[in-house]
């Protein structure tokens, strides 16, 4: 059975190989011959609406036809982003158009077009990507047809040597000064081997050409996309970070009320009372401080515990490491943790930290699991955080819980934050910062 399924792979992948080749070239060809028509028609338009709309700008007559030039290079940049999707595979999104302030009235709405980058540069676009396919275009065309002459052309030049006279065929041999016996054949393996180098090319040739037009669509149709993404990250980043801040203080103000300020209120009680009986009943007096005593003691252990969501100083001292086996030796379940010494910085090591201290203790609330693994490692310029329970899954992000707060955290990082959590399978929590947020 081995010895036929070995063949079969092997003669596959060359058709397969042969095929994408030549449905590349093919597909770039009827781009080059789409992308002709159809640049020919937006940029005569665009161009003579633009033109007529500049020279009479100054009669207001101007701007509707401004506006329409700059309208129909957005009708030509659409019709490029489908052309680009369907026979280039590229993948050209569109930034949102530009929107009139609210409010404004009918004039002001009107000539929002010509306040909008986006279109100017769909203008620009329709003038440099016509010139580009009226030089790319002939040249893919002309490079496969020489490419063709591989076969074609010592088949031209047989059937040639049957239909004319022998004194009129000739060819580059003859130039040469090859005797007139070999002549033929040499005309033949000439041919032939100029064919084969424009064969061997022709896959780059339509690649680079491909990637030419790739290019100039990213920058011009596109780009303002991207920075658009940036911004919306930027500003949900923020408006996580301010949400996750404000969540992160109402839980400190309460656990600080119910926890150790609690404790604190009663230890200065007992101490008023260790005083007052210290006069007349002393035994009692040192029983008072005794409890006074273990509540301080009480009160520092949740302080400890409440300042290790914050930044602990072992965190600031010792690093990442050691940090979260610190954590791991007072989680009441049993946890390995993998982190090796990465170079990270500071606001991602508090960040993972806090995912991980967040993570162990609603594993220990709420997972049942006996062991959690936590591992950190750096990928490229991102720095992930995994931590995995063996208990019986069910969690999920509901609003308001330890998990969406974890999320909030994530997100104020601009990093990305997963649960996976079947039910009966575990729990696998998983963050991963960029380095440079």
């Amino acid at each position: 059975m081995t010895t036929m399924t070995a063949p079969v792979a092997v003669e596959g992948a060359p058709r397969r190989s042969i095929g994408r080749w030549a449905s590349r070239i093919g597909r770039f060809l009827a781009y080059g011959l789409t992308a002709s028509v159809l640049g020919a028609i937006g940029f005569s338009l665009v161009i003579a609406l633009l033109a007529a709309g500049a020279s009479t700008v100054v009669l207001w007559i101007g701007l509707p036809i401004l506006i329409a030039g700059l309208l129909v290079a957005r009708g030509a940049a659409l019709a490029e982003r489908a052309v680009q999707s369907s026979l280039l595979g590229t993948d050209l999104p569109e930034p949102a158009p530009k929107a009139p302030p609210a409010g404004a009235g009918w004039l002001r709405r009107l000539v929002t077009p010509l306040t909008d980058p986006q279109r100017w540069l769909d203008a620009l676009w329709i003038v440099l990507n016509f010139v580009l396919v009226l030089i790319t275009w002939p040249l893919a065309l002309t490079w496969t047809a020489m490419a063709l002459a591989t076969v074609g052309g010592p088949a031209a030049m047989l059937i040639l040597r049957e239909v004319l006279p022998g004194a009129e065929v000739g060819g580059l041999a003859d130039l040469l000064g090859v005797p007139a016996a070999p002549a033929f054949a040499v005309d033949l393996l000439l041919v032939a081997a100029g064919g084969l180098v424009f064969l061997l090319t022709l896959g780059p040739v339509v690649r680079g050409l491909t990637a030419l037009h790739q290019g100039l669509a990213r920058g011009l149709l596109s780009s303002r996309y991207e920075e658009q993404q940036r911004l919306v990250r930027a500003e949900r980043s923020r408006a996580a970070g301010r949400t996750a801040e404000s969540v992160g203080l109402r839980r400190l103000e309460r656990d600080l009320h119910d926890g150790p300020q609690q404790r604190l209120v009663r230890t200065s009680m007992d101490l008023a009372r260790a005083e007052a009986l210290s006069a007349k009943d002393p035994e009692r007096a040192q029983a008072v401080l005794a409890e006074a005593r273990v509540q301080l003691s009480q009160a520092l252990d949740d302080l400890r515990r409440l300042s290790r969501g914050i930044a602990p100083p072992v965190l600031v001292d010792r690093g990442l490491a050691a940090a979260l086996a610190e954590l791991a030796a007072t989680s009441p379940l049993r946890t390995t943790v993998s982190c090796p010494d990465l170079d990270l910085p500071e606001h991602v090591e508090i960040g993972i930290y806090y995912v991980v201290s967040e993570a162990l203790t609603n594993a220990a609330k709420h997972s049942g699991a006996a062991q959690v693994q936590v591992e950190v490692a750096r990928i490229g310029d991102d720095a992930r955080v995994r931590i995995e329970d063996d208990g019986r899954g069910g969690a999920a992000l509901s609003t308001g819980g330890g998990l969406a707060g974890l999320a909030g955290r994530v997100a104020s990082l601009e990093g990305r934050f997963e649960v996976r959590s079947p039910a009966g399978e575990g729990t696998r929590v998983e963050a991963v910062i960029p380095c440079a947020s």
